[in-house]
């Protein structure tokens, strides 16, 4: 079966299953994108869903199936950049999190790699949906402002760590800055960004700009 076929039935399947329970909560599906969305406080919640063919002649699955939770802000992002200090695309903060659904409930990603069409179907009924309506859901609707973040960030939250620690306290600090919390956003580019040369050279713009 070609993967743009098995990428309709998933489709068809996400929205069956999912669609109703979803909305109700304040997501809007993105078919084509495979993707639920909504808007929650500070953030823009995704829910996205990646289909992977199977490469190896060994796996006997129709492919992988992986969940991601992303949140964006154009504000945090934008602040983020500014204390940066980038002068290109490439180096732009585009989203805030962007991490597998399983860090969100544990320490580690799930990928599931259903057989064929009938096992994805009962996959996503019997494990995707408790998964996300029973878990993710409620964690999303508990983290739409900014101070909820960040004290995940505090607590050390695996999610919150998805990218390099560098990375990761360049967004706190952008949200402490939004906050007008200036003790703490020196406080974390102390920690993370003076005790090693490489991000004390990389990351210089944002300790001037959190001086200036």
């Amino acid at each position: 079966m070609e993967t743009k076929e098995i990428k309709g039935f998933l489709q068809n399947d996400l929205e069956y299953f999912l669609l109703d329970s979803l909305v109700t909560s304040g997501f809007k599906w993105k078919k084509g994108a495979l993707k639920f969305q909504r808007k929650k406080g500070a953030f823009e919640q995704s829910i996205l869903f990646f289909f992977t063919p199977s490469k190896y002649q060994d796996d006997k699955s129709i492919g992988h199936l992986n969940i991601m939770i992303r949140f964006d802000s154009n504000e945090i992002n934008s602040v983020a950049t500014k204390l940066k200090g980038s002068n290109n695309k490439f180096d732009n903060v585009d989203t805030v999190v962007n991490v597998d659904a399983g860090l969100i409930v544990g320490s580690n990603a799930i990928s599931w790699r259903p057989l064929s069409i009938e096992e994805m179907n009962k996959i996503i009924e019997t494990e995707i949906k408790p998964l996300i309506v029973d878990k993710i859901i409620p964690f999303l609707d508990n983290r739409g402002k900014i101070q909820k973040v960040l004290k995940d960030f505090e607590a050390n939250e695996k999610y919150f760590f998805w990218t390099s620690n560098g990375e990761v306290a360049l967004r706190a600090i952008a949200m402490y800055s939004i906050l007008n919390d200036a003790e703490s956003a020196k406080k974390v580019a102390n920690k993370y960004f003076l005790e090693e040369d490489a991000y004390r050279e990389r990351y210089k713009n944002v300790l001037n700009n959190l001086d200036a």
